[in-house]
C-alpha cells in the first residue's frame, strides 16, 4: 500500500515562477500526485486576497494557509477556517513601541476585513500597485489583525527582522520573505506551527511531510517537516538547513522533485 504524504508548498519563489503564476508542468504534476492520494497544503506569506485567485487550478482538496500561518482559508466554503489574531489593543501597542524605537517606520496591516497601509508605507513601496490589496480598509486598532507589515528607509528585510526579533524577544513572530518589509504575527504563529496543525488534522506524521521553500519565513516549516526541500533559488541560510535540494522555481523545481519521488515508477 502506497504511503500517503503531506506536501507543503510556499508560493513566491517556490511554486510560483517569477511571473507569480504556476506553470502548466507544475499544475499537471500536482494533480498527478494528488490522484495518488497524497495531500497538498499551500503555506504562504500572502493573504487570501492575492493567493487564492492564483490557486483555482490546483487539485481539489488543496488546503491554503495564509499570512505566514495566521489563518487557513477554506476554498470550498470561501471563508476563514481558523485563525490566530493579534488583538486590536496589542496591534496598537506593537505599532507604538516600534515607532518609538524606529521613528521612521511605517506600517500596513491585514484584518479579517482586508488590507490597509499608511501613506508613507505606500510611497516607500513605490506605489500601491506593488502591494497586496483586497477587502475593506480600516484604521489600525479597530479589530484584531492577522499580520502587521513594517518597513523603514534604513533597514530592509532580514536586517529589520533580526532587529525586531531581538527587540520583542519572543513576544511576537517576525518574519522576512525577501521583500524590503517584514511581517509580524502573533507569538507562536508561523508556517511551521500551521503545518503541524494541518498534518495533525489529516493524521499525517512529520516524517511523511515534505516542505518546499526559499526564504526565511520558511525556516519554521523546514524545522518541523520530515523532508525539507530548498529551491535552487533559495537563500543560503535555508539551503544550509534543508535535507534535500531541487531546481529553481523558474525551472519547476517543485515538479521536478515530486516527479522523481512519486511518479517515475508510475
Amino acid at each position: 500500500m502506497l504511503e500517503k504524504w503531506l506536501i507543503a508548498v510556499d508560493l513566491d519563489g517556490t511554486l510560483f515562477h517569477t511571473d507569480h503564476e504556476i506553470s502548466v508542468r507544475t499544475l499537471c504534476t500536482m494533480r498527478k500526485v494528488a490522484e495518488l492520494g497524497h495531500r497538498i497544503v499551500v503555506v504562504t506569506g500572502r493573504s487570501s486576497h492575492s493567493s487564492v485567485p492564483r490557486l483555482r487550478s490546483m487539485p481539489a482538496g488543496t488546503r491554503v494557509v495564509c499570512s505566514n500561518g495566521a489563518y487557513e482559508y477554506d476554498q470550498k466554503k470561501q471563508e476563514i477556517g481558523w485563525a490566530n489574531l493579534l488583538s486590536a489593543s496589542s496591534s496598537l501597542e506593537i505599532q507604538q513601541r516600534i515607532h518609538r524605537y524606529l521613528p521612521t517606520a511605517s506600517f500596513g496591516w491585514e484584518s479579517s476585513n482586508g488590507l490597509s497601509y499608511e501613506q508613507r508605507f505606500i510611497e516607500e513601496a513605490g506605489g500601491s500597485h506593488t502591494l497586496e490589496s483586497g477587502g475593506v480598509k480600516e484604521p489600525l486598532g479597530q479589530s484584531g489583525l492577522y499580520k502587521i507589515f513594517v518597513r523603514t528607509p534604513e533597514l530592509k528585510g532580514a536586517d529589520l527582522a533580526k532587529l525586531l526579533q531581538e527587540f520583542f524577544d519572543g513576544e511576537i513572530e517576525v518574519s522576512s520573505s525577501g521583500v524590503p518589509f517584514v511581517e509580524i504575527t502573533a507569538a507562536g504563529t508561523n508556517k511551521g506551527a500551521a503545518l503541524e496543525k494541518i498534518a495533525s488534522d489529516l493524521g499525517i506524521e512529520s516524517e511523511r511531510t515534505i516542505a518546499f521553500g526559499d526564504n526565511l519565513n520558511d525556516v519554521s516549516m523546514f524545522e518541523w517537516a520530515g523532508v525539507a526541500v530548498a529551491m535552487g533559488n533559495a537563500i543560503a541560510e535555508l539551503k544550509s538547513i534543508a535535507s534535500a535540494h531541487t531546481k529553481s522555481n523558474d525551472e519547476d523545481g517543485v515538479a521536478w522533485f515530486l516527479e522523481n519521488k512519486f511518479l517515475e515508477s508510475n
